[in-house]
């Protein structure tokens, strides 16, 4: 029961993981890890349960693969890079992203030469593309 227990709570972060990088490849490995849990919740041996694993997962990935290259189209692309061009000011700085504001709420950021030098609080930067919900930030042409 623990393992199932184990392999839910990693489907569940490979879930929030997936939200924010948004390729389908994490949500086929949740999709596996979720399955496998309730085989081994209901009592299934653990050889079983991590067959179960790898079979989910050997059919689920050519799946995502699948639905990204179908869902991967001109017009999605376009409409992913409607922000290009597009001013930003910063709010605050971590270690990992820039927080930014744009259309009126907070955005996760990163420069896109990955040199946040010279950057503070405040600053005016232009979006130069987008990775799924993180803006790709440059100065701005002077």
């Amino acid at each position: 029961m623990i393992p199932g227990i184990v392999l839910l709570v990693i489907g569940g972060l490979l879930v929030v993981a997936e939200i924010n990088t948004l390729t389908f490849y994490l949500l086929a490995v949740a999709i596996a890890c979720f399955a496998a849990g309730t085989a081994s919740i209901y009592g299934a041996t653990l050889d079983y349960t991590f067959g179960v694993l790898g079979v989910v997962t050997l059919v689920a990935l050519p799946a995502a693969h699948w639905l990204r290259l179908r869902l991967h189209t001109p017009d999605a692309d376009h409409v992913s890079q409607d922000d290009v061009g597009h001013l930003v000011t910063v709010e605050s700085i971590t270690p990992e992203y820039l927080r930014v504001v744009y259309r009126g709420s907070v955005w996760s950021a990163r420069m896109a030469d990955a040199r946040p030098a010279d950057v503070h609080q405040g600053d005016t930067l232009r979006i130069v593309s987008r990775e799924g919900n993180v803006l790709l930030l440059e100065p701005p042409a002077r």
